[in-house]
């Protein structure tokens, strides 16, 4: 029975991870951000113009080929303006400090080289990127599709299912992980979905999102492990029945029952929108057939010469010629901080 039992998990495992094609949907803003502050901002091109996000990004890029090898490729990226959000909460994301102009410099850059590798982009004004890959995601639900998003955030986790998982981004790129429900339950000791409701109760600084005052993490997640959602805690609460409750401060309660509104409304802040109307084709977005020679023009151009051996494209002589030493310097001075 054991070796039926195994063999059985084995074959499982064949099919999953070998047969089903994949679809790699890249979290544009979140990788960008990474790249940024990940190497060094002296990095620049032959024209003297800072790239350190751009090859952040296209070192993120080959990464995730080498390691998902995926059949189907698209990205998406935040876009100015408010979203949806912000009408539900005008203080949303309003603390945040604006970010370097040298990093708004390069996102058209680096949308253009996405799209010169022939990476499919999908934005829609008043959501956010989030929202986009959340909305592709659940279309591919019933698709025999192996779906990973690739993003640095703990935001994107509510969106892992049994098709779903995150390629998540660590302060190395040799360090990132695939995030599937198995490794969050072990890990947090919670549920995929569980991360919309611990924003609900212990709030979010980087975005402004109120959360419960007084509550933290820690406190949030012992909540969401004794009763598993912010809708069977306040029932408990309201009902003021259930032997759970004692293990938590009447502070602690009282806090709740004071901040209900509030952690209602964070709830649907970090609740990832899966209903965003854009019209996405896997058929666009098929990767294997990529433009091998687009795909050297384009990092011949920037002069990303360590990515253009990691690929496979050319002889090191034909592009030597390339190669500054300042752009040499930059490359060993990336490697050695990502990788």
């Amino acid at each position: 029975m054991a070796f039926n039992y195994h063999l059985a998990s084995f074959l499982r495992y064949l099919w999953y991870y070998k047969l089903m094609k994949k679809l790699v949907l890249i979290d544009g803003n979140a990788v960008i951000h990474r790249a940024y502050h990940s190497i060094p901002k002296n990095f620049t091109n032959r024209k003297g113009e800072k790239t350190n996000a751009l090859y952040g990004f296209a070192m993120t890029l080959v990464k995730v080929l080498e390691d998902l090898k995926p059949e189907y490729l698209a990205t998406s990226f935040d876009l100015a303006g408010p979203t949806f959000r912000h009408k539900e909460y005008k203080e949303y994301k309003a603390t945040r400090v604006k970010a370097d102009q040298d990093l708004y410099d390069q996102i058209p850059l680096i949308k253009e080289m996405v799209k010169n590798i022939g990476i499919p982009i999908y934005e829609k004004e008043e959501y956010e990127a989030d929202d986009v890959l959340g909305t592709i995601t659940t279309k591919m639900e019933k698709e025999k599709i192996q779906t990973f998003v690739v993003s640095g955030d703990k935001d994107i986790f509510q969106l892992i299912g049994a098709n779903v998982k995150v390629y998540n981004l660590r302060k190395g790129l040799s360090q990132s992980a695939i995030v599937d429900k198995e490794y969050v339950e072990k890990e947090y000791n919670l549920q995929p979905e569980d991360f919309i409701d611990l924003k609900a109760l212990a709030g979010d600084s980087s975005d402004n999102i109120p959360g419960v005052p007084g509550i933290g993490q820690v406190t949030a997640t012992k909540l969401l492990q004794k009763f598993d959602t912010l809708e069977n805690l306040y029932e408990a609460i309201e009902k003021e029945t259930g032997s759970k409750l004692d293990d938590f401060k009447p502070r602690i309660i009282n806090l709740l029952k004071e901040h209900k509104e509030q952690a209602f409304l964070s709830q649907k802040l970090a609740t990832i929108c899966k209903k965003v109307p854009i019209d996405f084709s896997l058929e666009d977005c098929l990767f294997g057939e990529y433009d091998k020679d687009k795909l050297k023009e384009v990092f011949e151009e920037l002069g990303f010469v360590s990515l253009l051996r990691r690929f496979g494209r050319g002889k090191t002589e034909e592009i030597k010629n390339i190669r500054t030493k300042e752009q040499g310097k930059n490359d060993k001075n990336d490697q050695l901080k990502l990788l």
